[in-house]
């Protein structure tokens, strides 16, 4: 019985940390180049039940332990795009990341709401210089163009070209601020859309439907912790009474 409790407190607590997920990727339904989330849930080892009574009696069969969550993962698939007609908005089709430069360091995003500020470097909405591949790109006064290889001209002049990260898919992690973390690998696969943004990749239907499903077994473990629970204080207080 303590085992079953055990069993149903495991699910609840998966559960919970499933509907945490759901609920920021409700939250960032809206916001640009946000990417959604999976929980990565697993269960414990199983154990063999087997028939003391008699030698050789075939097992009753398997006892699952309960589950675990195994991590977070990321989502990393591509966002519809929408046109804003701002030449400083950017957005990337295809596989890759904006680098740009943080004080924690580099960091990546498909967040590409740029703007230019007072030195009249191209950043993002934090604030954080968004990395060419010869570093910060810088611009002055008049029309600027962005090719899809990620070229910035203006004027005729080279300014500079986007630095575009593939990150490995397992090591991606959320810092916040639409900031993600990870390894780089391989080159990117990618064009470069002027006057355009990404939206977020969240499903609302998608995402309220998993959430009922999610209550609804959270609930269902709820109520059988409380079964075992019931039944195991029939057990302390009846079973061997005197009559």
């Amino acid at each position: 019985m303590i085992r079953g409790i055990y069993i149903a407190a495991s699910g609840m607590l998966a559960e919970s940390v499933r509907q945490d997920i759901i609920a920021n990727n409700l939250a960032n339904a809206t916001t640009t180049g946000f990417k959604r989330s999976d929980v990565v849930v697993e269960q414990f080892g199983e154990m063999l039940l087997s028939n003391l009574g008699e030698p050789g009696t075939p097992p009753v069969g398997s006892l699952s332990t309960g589950s675990q969550v195994n991590g977070v993962r990321v989502v990393d698939g591509q966002g519809k795009l929408r046109a804003t007609d701002n030449p400083l908005d950017l957005a990337l089709a295809g596989n890759g990341h904006f680098a740009i430069a943080t004080p924690e360091g580099v960091r990546y995003t498909r967040d590409g709401s740029f703007a230019l500020d007072a030195a009249g470097r191209l950043v993002t909405k934090d604030g954080s210089a968004v990395l060419g591949e010869g570093g910060p790109i810088t611009l002055g006064p008049g029309e600027v163009k962005i090719a899809a290889d990620g070229a910035v001209t203006q004027g005729g002049q080279t300014k500079g070209r986007l630095r575009i990260t593939v990150l490995a898919p397992d090591s991606i992690r959320k810092e916040g601020d639409s900031h993600v973390n990870g390894t780089p690998q391989g080159g990117a696969d990618v064009q470069v859309r002027q006057g355009f943004l990404e939206a977020s990749t969240v499903n609302v239907v998608g995402e309220m439907v998993e959430l009922i499903r999610v209550m609804r077994s959270f609930e269902a473990n709820q109520r059988a912790a409380r079964a075992h629970d019931e039944a195991l204080q029939q057990s302390v207080t009846r079973v061997g009474s005197v009559g």
